[in-house]
């Protein structure tokens, strides 16, 4: 809080060497919070499911570039150079729920 004549931050009076620390509540104080139901409650979901993740995670553009690759491979080249479509599934199925985001 500011003084209103000297601009100077008001803690305690000067000359006392106190400084006032905020305190949490104490046990009572809290035991009336709650009885009066004046308590935090999360409501909105803090996590994703797992159908989430992968959607965000294997959905991307990134994908979709590997992913239209795969099909020209497999349409015009052996099969054994597709592998890396595999690869590149296993891949983000393990590490996207792994990830979590």
């Amino acid at each position: 809080m500011i003084g209103p004549a000297n601009g100077e931050l008001a803690c305690a009076p000067r000359g006392t060497g106190a400084t006032e620390v905020p305190q949490g509540l104490d046990a009572a104080g809290v035991r009336e919070r709650v009885a009066a139901g004046k308590v935090n409650v999360g409501t909105a979901r803090a996590s994703r499911s797992l159908g989430q993740i992968l959607r965000a995670n294997l959905l991307t553009r990134f994908n979709a570039i590997l992913g239209s690759l795969l099909v020209v491979v497999a349409i015009v080249g052996p099969p054994q150079d597709g592998l890396f479509g595999g690869v590149w599934t296993a891949l983000g199925l393990v590490e996207a729920p792994a990830l979590g985001n």
